[in-house]
Parts: structure tokens; sequence; C-alpha cells
């Protein structure tokens, strides 16, 4: 049989680090894996493989496997050995964030991306990556887009969108900064045309700019919103990375 551990959900998961080097060991093991584990009365088996191991997918699909989520360089499949069983999670949504950006002069920073469909510009902003916190991600954003350094100060606001990408729904951002500089300088040359400074009023009336973005601006302009708390009990393995509670 193939090594193995329990999950938490009566299953058990494969040890991708132990699997046999050739597809005909691999095949004979898996088969004696879902026997015993059917035998045991488990409910779902998980297995990972990494890309080097893509050769073996077709035999794990033909034994009832079904892919589960990908990574650039590992695909999981699950074989669920009692029907409707429970395999969290496959990810629903991906995560973006939005930059309203207001210096003292009341103007606001903006951008316009190379591969901008319109003649508008739009708050700086992009998706959070893995492992990444929003307010660490979103001051990221704001310097590699417009070379300013900005300080998160509140979640604002956000929207959903369905369907976005690969059938996925987006969560998108809002968060107000404040400027720590004010001197333009686009880091990403690649993706960005061009940032700049614009009068807060000016930008909400210019109809070249979408609509949803001349709301924003409008909107959250001078809302509060959510701010990053520190809690002396979050701690640990089960402590939470990023708290953001309202301060009324």
């Amino acid at each position: 049989m193939l090594s193995f551990q329990a999950d938490a959900f009566n299953g058990i998961i494969i040890d991708t680090d132990k699997l046999p080097a050739t597809q005909t060991l691999f095949q004979a093991a898996l088969e004696l894996t879902i026997a015993y584990a059917a035998s045991q009365n488990k409910r779902l088996i998980w297995l990972t493989l990494p890309i080097e191991r893509s050769n073996i997918v077709p035999i794990a699909t033909e034994l009832g496997f079904v892919f589960h989520n990908c990574l650039e360089t590992e695909i999981t499949l699950i074989l669920r050995l009692v029907e409707g069983a429970y395999a969290p999670f496959v990810p629903t949504h991906s995560i973006g964030a939005g930059a309203l950006v207001i210096n003292k002069h009341n103007q606001v920073l903006v951008i316009r991306e190379k591969i901008a469909t319109g003649t508008g510009y739009k708050l700086p902003g992009g998706h959070i990556e893995l492992d990444e916190d929003i307010h660490t991600a979103i001051e990221r954003e704001v310097f590699e887009e417009t070379g300013i350094t900005a300080k998160f100060q509140q979640l604002v606001g956000f929207a959903n969108k369905h369907p976005y990408r690969f059938g996925k729904s987006n969560i998108y951002f809002i968060c107000r900064l404040e400027p720590i500089t004010t001197q333009i300088e686009i880091q990403d040359t690649d993706e960005i045309e061009d940032a700049c400074w614009v009068d807060l009023n000016t930008y909400i009336q210019d109809e070249t700019n979408s609509y949803f973005n001349r709301e924003m601006v409008k909107s959250l302009s001078e809302a509060s919103g959510l701010k990053a708390v520190e809690l002396d009990f979050n701690q640990g393995v089960n402590g939470k990375r990023e708290v953001l509670f309202s301060d009324s």
C-alpha cells in the first residue's frame, strides 16, 4: 500500500514523498490503498502529485479520482469513497484590492494601465498574493504602480464579481491609504502607462473614467471603515494573520 496519514474528515492523505518510482508499482499500491480505505469505512482519499509525476495522473483518474485544485507545480486529486463526502476546500474566489490615496491638496492618486480598454484612469491596486495580508498587499501595489509610499489606514468598502476568471468569483477590497511621499516614479513600467495626482472633484466629474471608479472616490473619500488591530490573545497556530475591526 501507499504511505498515508489520517485527515480530520475521516479520510486519508497519501504521502507524496513516498510514491513508488514506476507507474506499474504506483497503480498496484494505489489499488491496495483504495481497497484498504474502503474496508476501514474511510470517506475520502487525497492525492497531491508534483508536476514531475504528472505521468501518473491518468492512473489515478482511471481509478475514480477527480481534480480538486491545482497550483503551477502540483495538482491535488480526491476520491470520494462515500457519495457526497465533504472535501474542503476548493478555492472559490480571487482577492484584489484598490487604493484610495488622497493628498493634502485633495488630489486622488490614479493610474492608467498599458492594457486598458478605455481612456480613463483607475485606482492603483491589484491581486493579493498567496500568504499576503490585505494591508501589506495594497501598500506594495501602490508603490509598484506609482512609486508612492503610502500607509494603510482603513478598509472602507468591497465589491463581489461573478463570474470572474476561470469560473470563479472575485472580491475587491477598497482601502484608504495616507501618502507618505508624493513624488510619482512608476516602478512597474511593463504594466503601468501613467500615474498622476488628479483633483478629487475633477476625477469624479470626468466621464472618461468608469462610473464604478468615480462612485468609489465620491462615496468613500471621507468614509469610516475597518482598521487593523492587534489582539493580545491572537497568537500561535490558531491566531489570525490580519484582523480588521470598526473603530466606532
